[in-house]
Order: C-alpha cells, then structure tokens, then sequence
C-alpha cells in the first residue's frame, strides 16, 4: 500500500484534503461548521481542551483556496503550517494499534480432512485454537530536489518475518486483500482486567522481535525507494538542464558585452566565468535526489487460527504434523513435501521419516522401499536400474551409484568401481579401471579393443610405443609390433626394425643383401652397366627415367633444366640449337616430330599447343592450323569417340565442322551462319585420349586466321 504527494499536486487515488481535515476532526470530538454551501467552503472548528493545546488556539477557521483566504483564516494544503501540525498530532497517536481479525470460519471439518495418509495411519490428534501476528509497518519516505515528493509505503510481515503481498502489488497473488479491507474488518482487542480490576495492555511479542521484524521491513522500503528514484531523477534531469542552459545563456552574454577597451585584464570576465561556475554547483547540489525514511507507525493484527496436531505412522517410523486454518480469510496451510515444499493432500511417510506428496515417491527395485527425490534412488549408470544408497554402492571414479551386480573392485588399487568405469584388457580379459590400461597403438581407433593391461602391454624396440599384437623378429629374436615387422621380398622372414633395409620400394633383411662390387653398399641384387657391363646398382648407378634401365655413370646424364636422368638412348637434342632436350619435359613435336628445347617451343596462336619454332608461320599459327581451312575435311563431330565429353557435345551440334591433324593433335574448327566459330583440340598420343580444348572462338579472332590462312 502506498501513496505519493508532491508540492501542489496529489497522486494517490481518492485523496480529498478537505475530507481528510473533517475526518481528522470529527475522529478527536471536535465541532465543525461550514461557513457556506459550496462544497469547498470555510470551515469553523471549536477544539477540544487536548486539540487547543496542540493547536494553541480554541477555535480554528480553515480554508482549502488560497484565492478565498481572508484574515483570521489559516490555509489547509499539504506542508502549511495547519496541515503539518495534524500529521505530527497523528504521529503521536497513530504509532501502534493492535487489533482482531473476526472469526469467519469457525468449522474445524477441513482440518479433519486436510490429508489423506497413503501409507500411515494418524495417531494423537489433538485440536487447539491459537492466535498468530501480522505486523502492517507504515513508512514514510520523503524525496527531497528542486521539489518535494512524500510517499507513504505499507509493509506486511508475518511473525517468521515473511513479507506478506497485498492486493495491488506486481506479484500479488489473487487472493491477496488490500490492507484497507484487513483494517476495516479488524476489531478492538478484548480488554483483560488484573485482579485489582486494572485494565492489562494487549499481548505483542518481544521488543526484541518486533525490532528485528522493522528491520527486515526497512530493507523492502529502501529497495523500493531505489527503485523509484530512478523515475524522479529522470524528472529531475530534464529540469536541471534547462536551469543550467538558461544560467550559462545568461552569463554568456554577460561576458560577451564586456568590451575589451573597458577590460584590458579581463578581470570582468573572469569573474563572470567564477560566478557561473559557482551559480552551476550550486544548481547541481540544488537538484540532487535526497531520499529519508522513516517508520510513522505500526499495527498489531492478531489473526485467529484452529491447528490440527497430529502424529503420522506407519509402525516403524514416526512423524509430527501441523495443520493450520485461518479462521479469518478460511486459508487452509496444509503439510509440506519435504523434497519439494510444496502444499500436498495424499502425503506418504518415507523410510527416512520425510513427509512428501504423492508426486516425489521414488520406490528402490532392490528391497521396495519408498524414499524421497531428495535422499532417494538413483539410477545404475549400466543398468539404469534405480536403488537405495543401502541397496547401490558409490563409484570411486564417477560418483554415481551403481547397482551391486555391476559395481567391482579393481585388482590394481582395490577401489569399487562401476563398470561403466571399467574396462577389460583387450588381451587377457581381466576387468579393471580404465585409468590403469592403456592404449594399443596397433589397433587404435577401434573403441575397447585398443585398452590392454600393462602385464599384457609390450614395449616394442623400434617405435617404442606399447602394444598387445607382438611378432617374433626372425634375425634377432627380439618382439616388435605388427607395425614395426615386415617380409624381406628375397626370403620371406619376418624382421624388425634395424634388421632390414628398404630399397627402391622394397624390404629386404640384412641377409638378402651383399655389398655392390663398385661402391661396396648394400643391395639385394647387383646389377651390370647394359652399355658397358661394368657392376652397378641403386646407388652408384643412374636409372632411366624413361626405360627405368639402371645405367652406370658414363652412359646416363641429367638433365640441368628439369634434373630428369636419362640414358644415351633416350636423350635427345634440340635440333634447333643442339642442347639438351628432355623427352619427358618437352615432348616431340607434333608436326615435324623432332626433339626441341623448352626455349625453342611456341604455341600456337589458335590452336594452343606447343611446336617447335620452325613450325610454326610468322602469323602465329602452327602448320596444321594455317592451312586447315583449305586442307582441312568436313565432318560431322557428333560422330567422332570423344563426342561424349560434355565440353566438347556442348559444341558438337552448333556448328559446321572442318577437321585436321598432326602426328600428335587432331584439331576440330567449327562455324555457323553467323559466322561465329568454335575449336576443340585432341591430343590423341596420350591414352586415354585428352581434350586440350574444347571454346567458342571470337569474330576477331576468326577473322584473322580466314586472312593468315
């Protein structure tokens, strides 16, 4: 509950100033005319003995428009001198009440049925009436800039010091009342006498509580005060601005219509500009958000409850309940889960002695019992079987519990671990934790099968990695791993590593081998010179690039431009300028097919292939290209082997084809009627059979080889 007022302006709902004054009399005996018939008029109030000594006057004449106000009256707004000094008469009077909420509900038949055991009876029950406090703390908080806001804010707490919502509040629930409702229905306490026939004060709870409770309360007022200062500065803000702007307007003026002849030393001006810094702090300090708190009041709301005792058992085990019924608003707060707190009708009593509702009964499948989702089964990470702690056992490595069919003690370190935890070597079958086996790197990648044991685990001499798929090595009886044996292509022994070489592809054991007659290194078979017969072999001798022929030194060169070796027979020279040409690099050309160097090879304008540089005309074109239009034969290409290739049957059925050929290319030029053209090129010494090119060819281009050719 709360309300908020500013300096000419209320924004509570349903506040009228001159009401509230009536009220405010006629609450304390005073006698009140009105000095008109107009609804706002004059009043004239006649005090009593204890009002005209708070006001110092027996009479008061009040008005509620500043326009009517005539001597003698005294104004009625909010922070005049009259209207302060009812707040602080109320102040006084207002600081505690203590009140009874009436009895509404007086059946006690819903406490009788507010459980249903499902699985224990109820044993002494016992019916009582008790009373229990609400506390309504009335603050008011003032926020203090430029203007001034006051806001009065209600806070609601139960004895434990929950805060109770009232109706109106964001989270509220919908059958919150709003605490006008509470007051209204709320009647005086029952006054007890002492025997000497005194009247006794009401019961409250200790100074110490009540205390305890303000605090608690104070804490949700100044959060929402923080809350709300974040709107009033968002007023302020605009405000200051203008201040600020209009300030610094003015001074700017000022200091521009000092002249310079009438202030040499600019002492003016800066004395304007202190003037202005000062006048700018003073309007910030000004326009700062100050907020108080303070606690006007309080009210004591004594609520009537029936509380149902009662103790629940199943034979074994025993519980105590407390049932509760507001006899005021017919609240019913029955017993809570205890694993997940909320309000439940079929409650069920667990092994542990836990009340909890039918929707958090778990049941072990090992010895029945029924227990809580809190303390309750868990399910085997093998079996997915859900037991009791007493029916599972804890895995040392994973924390889970595990069933005890799948739970077992690891032969290394004795731990109990589940099996999901645990592995079985890959070689001998015995079941341990995973931490203690490791990996096959013969079989790696293939899951469980690469864990082995480390009795089972061999270090092998030659990849030094450890592993279960071992080999005898025949030449030194040492065991490697599969990966580290291998055949010798002469005898077929199994060695190892260090124990064979490879050469030209091949393994052979030390055994195979004998020393080459000319260099003395190892080789499996020495081979002869086929020029000059002289012993050679992978080492000292050359191999053919092209025959693969192994040559010895004198009847074999390399190639400098590419570094290819090659054998007299298969070296060739350009017939252009004589050096070296390389048959694998630059093959022979296609026209005159004759061996030619990579300087003396130019490619055909047209055509795009390679010849040698007396092949081709001063036009560009090669010899085939040049006279194709003349020598050429038409044919149909759809018809020809390599029509199937998609870049070439995009183009075979487009055009009017004319076809020529070398020893090498089999060019194919097309044209249509709008003497567009295409080309496709063939290389037809290479098996399969290539497509070097397969275009559309430009007017200009087409044209120029009509002219050349």
């Amino acid at each position: 509950m709360q309300s908020e007022i500013t300096k000419g302006s209320v924004k509570s709902a349903a506040v009228d100033l001159r009401q509230f004054t009536l009220n405010f009399f006629e609450l304390f005996g005073a006698e009140i005319q009105a000095q008109g018939r107009k609804k706002n008029a004059a009043l004239l109030v006649k005090l009593t003995p204890e009002l005209s000594e708070h006001f110092h006057k027996p009479v008061l004449e009040l008005c509620f428009h500043q326009a009517e106000l005539t001597t003698g009256q005294e104004l009625v707004a909010y922070g005049s001198r009259v209207f302060d000094r009812l707040l602080t008469y109320l102040d006084r009077h207002s600081a505690l009440t203590v009140q009874r909420l009436p009895s509404r509900f007086t059946s006690s038949q819903e406490l009788l049925q507010a459980i249903r055991p499902l699985n224990a009876s109820i044993a002494n029950l016992r019916m009582q009436e008790q009373t229990q406090f609400l506390f309504a703390f009335n603050w008011r908080i003032t926020y203090r800039a430029d203007d001034k806001r006051e806001e009065m804010y209600t806070v609601l707490m139960d004895e434990s010091g929950t805060r109770l919502s009232l109706a109106g509040e964001p989270s509220a629930p919908q059958d919150a009342l709003p605490l006008e409702t509470l007051l209204a229905d709320a009647e005086p306490v029952v006054v007890e006498f002492s025997e000497e026939g005194q009247p006794l004060p009401p019961k409250l709870p200790p100074l110490t509580q009540l205390t305890r409770l303000a605090e608690s309360a104070r804490k949700y007022v100044l959060y929402h005060a923080d809350v709300r200062c974040v709107a009033h500065e968002a007023e302020i803000l605009p405000r200051l601005h203008k201040t600020l702007n209009r300030l610094t307007t003015y001074y700017q003026q000022q200091i521009e219509e000092v002249y310079d002849a009438h202030d040499p030393s600019g002492e003016k001006r800066q004395a304007l500009e202190v003037d202005l810094q000062r006048k700018i702090v003073e309007e910030v300090e000004n326009h700062r958000l100050r907020v108080q708190v303070h606690l006007t009041s309080y009210a004591a709301i004594q609520v009537p409850l029936a509380v149902a005792e009662m103790t629940l058992s199943d034979g074994k085990r025993e519980a105590a309940l407390h049932i509760r019924l507001n006899r005021y608003n017919g609240v019913l707060r029955q017993p809570t889960c205890y694993a997940c707190g909320g309000a439940t009708v079929a409650i069920a009593l667990d092994r542990n002695g836990h009340i909890i509702c039918d929707g958090c009964i778990q049941q072990c499948a090992t010895c029945q019992d029924i227990l809580c989702t809190r303390c309750g089964v868990a399910a085997c990470p093998v079996c997915g079987q859900e037991n009791c702690d007493t029916c599972s056992c804890a895995c040392w490595a994973c924390g889970e519990r595990a069933c005890t069919a799948h739970v077992s003690a690891c032969p290394i370190c004795a731990d109990e671990v589940c099996y999901t935890c645990q592995a079985s070597c890959a070689a001998c079958g015995v079941r341990q934790c995973r931490s203690h086996l490791r990996a096959d790197h013969v079989t790696a990648g293939v899951g469980d099968a690469t864990l082995i044991c480390n009795a089972c685990a061999v270090r092998c001499p030659g990849c030094q990695q450890y592993s279960a798929q071992t080999g005898l090595c025949e030449a030194s009886g040492q065991r490697f791993c599969t990966h580290c044996l291998v055949d010798c292509t002469g005898c077929g022994k199994s060695v190892g590593t260090g124990f064979y070489q490879t050469i030209a592809g091949h393994a052979y054991c030390l055994e195979c081998l004998e020393p080459c007659p000319s260099c003395q290194a190892l080789t499996p078979l020495p081979t002869q010179c086929p020029a000059c017969g002289v012993p050679c072999c992978q080492t000292c001798g050359v191999s053919c690039a092209v025959c693969q022929t192994t040559f010895c030194y004198q009847h074999a060169q390399r190639a400098k431009a590419c570094g290819h070796s090659l054998c007299n027979d298969h070296a060739a020279c350009c017939h252009v300028c004589g050096g070296e040409a390389c048959p694998l690099c630059n093959r022979a050309c296609g026209i005159c097919e004759r061996a030619f160097c990579g300087e003396h090879g130019v490619a055909c304008r047209r055509c795009g292939c390679t010849y040698c540089r007396e092949c081709i005309r001063l036009s560009g074109q090669c010899d085939t290209c040049a006279t194709l239009w003349r020598t050429g034969e038409v044919v149909a290409l759809i018809d020809e082997p390599w029509a199937s290739e998609a870049a070439v049957a995009a183009l075979a059925t487009q055009y009017r084809w004319v076809r020529a050929a070398n020893q090498r290319y089999i060019i194919y030029l097309g044209q249509n009627a709008l003497m567009s053209s295409a080309l496709v090129v063939i290389d037809q010494a290479v098996t399969p059979y290539k497509v070097v090119t397969a275009r559309k060819v430009s007017m200009t281009e087409t044209i120029r080889g009509r002219l050349w050719g």
